[in-house]
């Protein structure tokens, strides 16, 4: 089996839920491929899961208790909408908080797109009728490359896709970035990543290397290329016209983290079923009243 509820009252947990008259957030554990998978399941007031679930997807090395991930499950209930907001494993069981860069990277975008996949069969057995899928940053593009990889055979209970702030990748850019962030030389350490995973040793470990917002961490070669791959998935705008579902699509109009959407997007192929919105003003992680407008967007998006 993919994945295995951890306790048998997870399920039992969930359904016990629906005659609470208010909004309350609950834990909930999956197995999936050995390692403890970990979110918080919040039904808004008079909603059971059969009004529907929205799974909430973080970003870079982060985690589901983060500020962004804990407004969007408490202002969505305000608005009606039920979310679990998970965290991805990174390769590590039951992960809490944010990623220790002291860990070894060894994990992947493929990994992330199975764990979505985990979750969303999770709140279809959960009974969920209509089941939302959001990803914030590179749980954006994250969250759009499963959707683009399953593309006609995502489930039909998956019925609308939010993307807030997804992320954009450049790889003729990256060298360039890269010395920015870390004034390393990112080309000897990209061939060094791509002599290892020829020799059949992409797991071997890149001591020493800068890698996201890790300086100085130790990473596999696999996953280094991974993240720096440019075929497109670690680029939100080249998945979206592979996408079989309505998309909302959130651009921070203060945005200092992902500068380029506004331009990446109007550059990529066009889809009827990709809407764009822009919340001015707000930064990346759409803070105090730029959260609500946000929420206000979803919500409307939801019901529709």
């Amino acid at each position: 089996m993919p994945f295995r509820h951890s306790l048998v009252w997870g399920l039992a947990l969930i359904l016990s839920l629906s005659g609470f008259a208010v909004a309350r957030a609950e834990p909930v554990r999956l197995v999936h491929e050995g390692r403890g998978l970990d979110g918080e399941l919040k039904l808004a007031a008079g909603k059971t899961p059969r009004d529907g679930i929205m799974v909430l997807v973080h970003g870079t090395l982060a985690h589901n208790r983060m500020e962004i991930m804990q407004a969007l499950q408490e202002t969505l209930a305000e608005r009606g909408v039920s979310t679990m907001a998970v965290t991805l494993s990174l390769g590590l069981s039951d992960r809490k908080g944010m990623y220790d860069c002291a860990v070894p990277h060894r994990h992947s975008n493929a990994q992330a797109v199975a764990e979505i996949a985990a979750w969303i069969d999770w709140a279809g057995k959960a009974g969920a009728g209509r089941i939302g899928l959001l990803g914030h940053s590179r749980g954006g593009a994250q969250v759009a490359y499963y959707a683009a990889q399953k593309g006609d055979a995502l489930p039909s209970a998956l019925q609308k896709i939010v993307l807030a702030a997804p992320v954009t990748f450049d790889r003729a850019a990256a060298p360039a970035e890269y010395r920015a962030r870390f004034g390393g030389d990112f080309n000897a350490v990209a061939a060094r990543a791509e002599a290892l995973a020829s020799a059949g040793k992409g797991d071997e470990l890149l001591t020493g290397t800068d890698f996201m917002y890790c300086p100085k961490t130790s990473v596999a070669a696999a996953t280094f290329l991974d993240y720096h791959d440019g075929d497109g998935r670690n680029d939100t705008p080249s998945l979206l016209s592979r996408i079989r579902r309505p998309v909302l699509l959130a651009i921070a109009g203060g945005d200092e983290v992902v500068k380029d959407l506004p331009q990446k997007l109007q550059a990529a192929p066009r889809a009827e079923r990709i809407r764009t919105i822009t919340v001015d003003g707000a930064d990346h992680f759409f803070k105090d009243l730029y959260g609500e407008d946000l929420a206000d967007a979803i919500a409307k998006f939801w019901a529709e």
